[in-house]
């Protein structure tokens, strides 16, 4: 959403996803109507490299940034990247309907009521969702100037241009509508579970209604696994994804997680009924790398009595030779997809 300021014409970009425990790259080109997998590569992160949304060994962030465009095969420099976590606001408020040349100044204003941090320490954007009654309904994103500074620079000092700063959860937004081929008519939930932060954002006919980060990821998993059967971080991730260890022994650990999750995600339900009149979520949507942990959907699905499904990244792109990559993946990708999509100019048009 925050588009930076150059002037030239640009080269095709691409979705660049900076993760907790993986850089992602993903370009996607266009095929006929519709899009097709054009470059894509994960290289993994050391855990701590960044935590809490924080960078924390930016060499090592940065190495991994050049490895993953260099493994895709990816000339562009022009990376649109994504934003997460606690120095992220995401409002839904209303004001006074006033002219196209004033919006900016308005929303700028009514900010100042809305968000925890100082004017000058943040950048601010909004998107208008609809107008009644003489009142504009928006949804206000501010995001403290710093983190984008951290963010986009590993980027540059990986010898890239961070051409779009968009936001994880509008990524994940863009992503589930190009692969939808009946958009519902009820609100939809998308949680992205990824490794330190959970993203969450409501979406209905196409628009974002509601969006918050929540500061839970796939992390508590990896934990309560390496605590079930002593063995260190590392191992106990392989346990989570597919490894050896018998299911039964690590079943309690990843249920006990599974209950704090539902509880975590119910409490950001129960905040969105409350600020909404009458919105019911239909269905949920489930993305990150621990949307495919065995047994979660249904969990989730009982615990909520709402239905629950896994996100499919690729669901209406074409793969193509990478859909062995594509499968490995699975719904990791999310973000990346929805990043890729992005194109410099586009919020404009």
């Amino acid at each position: 959403m925050f588009k930076l300021p150059f002037g030239r014409k640009r080269a095709q970009s691409f979705g660049l996803d900076i993760g907790s425990s993986s850089v992602k790259v993903v370009q996607l080109r266009q095929a006929g109507d519709g899009y097709a997998l054009g470059a894509m590569a994960v290289v993994p992160l050391p855990p701590d490299s960044i935590a809490d949304g924080t960078i924390k060994d930016p060499p090592t962030v940065i190495a991994a940034i050049k490895e993953a465009v260099q493994k895709a095969g990816i000339s562009s420099r022009d990376a649109v990247i994504g934003i997460c976590g606690r120095e992220l606001i995401i409002k839904k408020i209303q004001i006074p309907e006033v002219p196209a040349k004033e919006l900016a100044g308005a929303v700028q204003l009514e900010a100042e009521h809305h968000i925890p941090f100082a004017a000058d320490e943040v950048f601010l954007d909004h998107h208008v969702v609809g107008s009644r009654e003489g009142q504009m309904e928006l949804i206000l994103v501010a995001v403290k100037k710093a983190k984008v500074v951290e963010y986009t620079g590993v980027v540059e000092e990986a010898g890239l241009i961070p051409t779009i700063v968009d936001v994880d959860g509008f990524a994940i937004e863009n992503q589930y509508e190009i692969n939808t081929v009946e958009p519902s008519e009820e609100a939809v939930a998308l949680i992205d579970i990824g490794a330190a932060v959970m993203k969450t954002n409501v979406t209905r006919g196409g628009a974002s209604i509601f969006a918050r980060d929540i500061p839970f990821g796939g992390n508590r998993y990896t934990e309560a696994i390496a605590s079930a059967l002593s063995v260190s971080f590392e191992e106990a991730e392989a346990a989570k994804v597919g490894g050896t260890a018998d299911p039964a022994t690590i079943a309690p650990a990843i249920e006990s997680v599974s209950r704090e999750l539902a509880l975590e995600v119910q409490r950001t339900f129960d905040y969105f009924a409350s600020t909404a009149e009458s919105e019911r979520i239909g269905k949920i949507v489930l993305s990150g790398g621990c949307a495919q942990l065995p047994g979660l959907t249904e969990y989730l699905t009982s615990t909520w009595g709402i239905p629950v499904e896994t996100a499919q990244p690729f669901g209406r792109i074409d793969a193509g030779d990478f859909a062995g990559d594509v499968a490995g993946a699975g719904t990791s990708l999310a973000v990346a997809v929805g990043l890729a999509l992005r194109t410099p100019g586009d919020k404009a048009q």
